[in-house]
């Protein structure tokens, strides 16, 4: 019997957990914080990560006695390290929105047919051009730069600077046929000839990109010499983690952030405002719909009503009547089915009889309506089920509105929570020849069926939802102008 750790490095935290074999026997995990401030600044520190991943690795048992590790973990970010893995700036997140003038100033129709994917604000093409003008200085201290939080916590366990191709597809720098990073030329007309030589390996989700050494044996308290292998990011990870590696179900995921994705033998049309993210198998795709936020919504508002305990809230909400208060779901702007950074956060339709339960359940209406809207734009004829994962599925109550506001059949998979973890594991048991495929064996723990009566009040609300953006989109440009 084996010992794999598997860590998945996310947006509010490092979860880790150790696998003997297939089955997870413990995990914990632990968070950090993102520092925001006006003007799009959404940062994390590379340093908070390496102390949350080891504080994880100090709680469990039995980690000294692991034979591998894989690292999964969020993805489009720009990380920027010295020749030792040291962080030498705060890390850029995805959802950072200062770029978005050197977006809107891309060749869209060049950069297209290249990478498979529109450009905007979350494009670390737009992100490096924004650094050159205003922090020049800063890359005299870069040696590498790579795309995802595991990247970096693999640099810091084996001195390699490597991006899986599923994370290097997010960033505008890959071309999506060839899987390789853009190529001098074309660095150079995107005025980013710099950055060229502090570029990451490329490599298939899955694959071992170097063994744990012995600074970071003693560092972490693992077992020096043991393989590091590098899972697809996230997103990836939880699509073979939810049965959708292989061509077939959709599943959403529903963190603090969130998407809908499946696989496929094509790209996603980009017009649709839709994302393609390379499959770890060379000849296959993802077809994804992510939103820029989507549990992290109720999040935000329960620790603003001050509602302590999230679980009892959603379903206090949730059973409420409803009512024609409105949300839309967009505290840190869009990017699908629309892109548009400076979009808010927007409640339509508060009175004076509005109660504190109500605009909680406005949230959770106004997420199940930012999934719908994604799912109609990726595949709006072809979906008949849907599996639901993240923390959102631990929620029945949740769920439950998912079916009703979607009209479909919602599956919820027996440890849900986990899918990210789960895949990654599958992804390396493919790579390294111990699978032949992406798919593994699910369970359901729950299927929430649609109730017609709701499916069609939900159904006029959402018309009034699609519209709310394109009507709004002009006071949100002119307020993000103040």
């Amino acid at each position: 019997m084996t010992l794999t750790l598997v860590c998945d490095i996310g947006t509010t935290g490092t979860k880790a957990a150790i696998l003997r074999d297939s089955t997870i026997i413990a995990s914990t995990t632990h968070t950090y914080p993102t520092y925001q401030a006006s003007g799009g600044v959404v940062e994390q520190s590379v340093t908070d990560w390496i102390e949350a991943f080891r504080s994880a690795l100090q709680t469990l048992d039995d980690v000294d006695q692991v034979d591998s590790i894989i690292l999964t973990g969020q993805m489009q970010d720009v990380i920027l390290l010295d020749a030792e893995a040291n962080p030498v700036a705060p890390v850029i997140l995805y959802s950072d929105g200062r770029a978005h003038e050197y977006a809107d100033e891309l060749d869209h129709g060049a950069l297209r047919k290249l990478t498979g994917n529109i450009q905007d604000a979350g494009s670390l093409i737009a992100k490096l051009q924004w650094l050159n003008a205003h922090d020049s200085t800063l890359r005299n201290k870069v040696s590498h730069l790579v795309f995802g939080a595991a990247d970096a916590i693999a640099a810091q366990l084996t001195g390699e600077f490597v991006t899986d191709s599923t994370t290097a597809s997010t960033t505008g720098l890959l071309n999506l046929q060839s899987r390789d990073i853009l190529d001098q030329e074309q660095l150079r007309d995107l005025q980013l000839t710099y950055w060229q030589d502090v570029m990451p390996r490329i490599v298939a989700g899955g694959s071992q990109v170097g063994s744990v050494q012995e600074y970071a044996a003693q560092q972490f308290g693992i077992r020096s010499g043991i393989p590091v292998y590098l899972a697809p990011g996230d997103a990836g990870s939880a699509t073979i983690g939810a049965g959708s590696g292989e061509i077939g179900t959709a599943y959403a995921y529903v963190g603090t952030s969130g998407w809908v994705a499946f696989t496929a033998n094509e790209p996603a049309n980009p017009e649709q405002d839709v994302i393609t993210l390379a499959h770890p198998q060379e000849d296959r795709f993802i077809q994804i719909a992510p939103t820029m936020m989507a549990a992290g919504n109720l999040d935000w508002i329960c620790s603003r009503l001050q509602f302590d305990d999230i679980s009892a809230t959603t379903r206090a909400a949730c059973e409420r009547d409803v009512t024609p208060l409105l949300y839309l779901p967009y505290l840190n702007g869009e990017r699908s089915p629309f892109r548009d950074v400076l979009a808010r956060g927007t409640f339509i339709g508060l009175s004076a009889s509005t109660e504190p339960l109500d605009i909680i359940r406005s949230v959770l209406e106004g997420v199940c309506f930012s999934f719908r809207h994604m799912l109609d734009a990726l595949a709006p004829d072809n979906t008949t089920t849907l599996v639901l994962t993240g923390g959102a599925a631990q929620s029945s109550s949740w769920a439950q509105l998912f079916a009703d506001v979607l009209g479909l059949p919602i599956y919820v998979l027996d440890e849900a929570d986990n899918v990210g973890i789960f895949g990654a594991y599958q992804a390396v048991q493919v790579q390294s020849g111990h699978a032949v495929s992406y798919n593994r064996e699910l369970t359901h723990t729950a299927i929430h069926m649609p109730q017609h009566d709701q499916y069609q009040w939900y159904s006029e609300k959402y018309e009034v939802f699609r519209d709310m953006h394109t009507l709004l989109k002009p006071t949100f440009a002119r307020l993000g102008a103040l």
